[in-house]
């Protein structure tokens, strides 16, 4: 039987609330774990003790960590790595090339994407190396506008690599902006590199006023944050997908609707337990005939 645990991503609420705050919520939300974002490099090392101190005495578990820097930069890493390293968790979200958030960026972008897949190949062997020297697994979050979107680009930049040194993030809402692949398929893709899933959800509104200054006219589109039932991602699909490919981890709770946190955190996790039961575990009979 396939299970899964549920954390929540601290990012949205790192700077109004302190870590026993954070830490508080957490239990009264009754999640099971926390993805802690860090703030500065200088106060990196104080705070991921302090956090390390009250999640376990706390019950809860460390999954990671976030917000460390550009990954190609080896002295950097170097100096993030000394800042975790030996405590509770086990994953350190990096910077990977940003390229373009939409057409406006592309446009004034002087970076060709293939010279930044070039620099992301070598940072995440380096990476490699580095990982098994401070016992960190590195990742990097699937994010629109960046070198590695969608699954195919997490294929190709980690393939050959170790999965216990280097993985991903597996965001589902946001390939519906950029890199969206039928779940399934995705999770299969990232094969062993599916370090942890972020789960929120989004929904497109038209961008009327904007459109309508362009020359020539065209409709312009923006996402907007929505409760994860409510949202263009099915989360039975998604764990169909997870099941389906063997993954038995983690699920993060990131960005949120309300600032009622704890009933909107508790009411989401009770929303993908269910989703989790009502998904199956393998395809199902009868069997498509698609490709006979």
């Amino acid at each position: 039987m396939v299970s899964f645990k549920y954390s929540i991503n601290t990012n949205t609420f790192r700077d109004s609330r302190s870590a026993s705050e954070i830490v508080d919520l957490c239990i009264k939300a009754g999640a099971d774990g926390i993805e802690w974002g860090l703030k500065t490099l200088d106060s990196a090392p104080a705070d991921v003790r302090e956090m390390n101190k009250l999640t376990n005495d706390a019950g809860l578990e460390v999954i990671g960590y976030l917000n460390a820097g550009a990954m190609w930069k080896e002295d950097l890493m170097r100096q993030w790595s000394e800042a975790v390293a030996g405590c509770a968790g086990k994953t350190l979200r990096v910077a990977h090339p940003w390229f373009a958030w939409n057409y406006s960026e592309s446009l004034h972008q002087p970076d060709n994407y293939l010279d930044l897949v070039k620099r992301s190949k070598e940072a995440l062997k380096m990476l490699e190396s580095l990982s098994r020297e401070y016992r960190i697994k590195y990742v990097l979050e699937m994010h629109s506008g960046s070198i590695a979107a969608d699954p195919w680009a997490i294929r190709y930049l980690m393939e050959g690599l170790d999965p216990d040194c280097v993985g991903t993030i597996y965001d589902p809402a946001n390939t519906l902006i950029e890199g969206f692949i039928r779940p399934r398929g995705a999770c299969e893709l990232l094969g062993r590199h599916l370090a942890y899933v972020h789960a929120k959800n989004l929904i497109f509104v038209p961008l009327t006023a904007y459109t309508e200054t362009l020359k020539p006219r065209r409709m312009q589109w923006q996402s907007h944050k929505t409760f994860l039932d409510q949202g263009m991602i099915d989360y039975v699909e998604i764990f169909f997908a997870l099941k389906n490919s063997g993954f038995n981890g983690w699920i993060s709770l990131e960005e949120f609707v309300t600032d009622n946190y704890i009933q909107e955190i508790a009411e989401s996790i009770s929303f993908l337990k269910e989703c989790a039961l009502a998904a199956p575990e393998a395809p199902c009979e009868p069997f498509s005939t698609f490709n006979n």
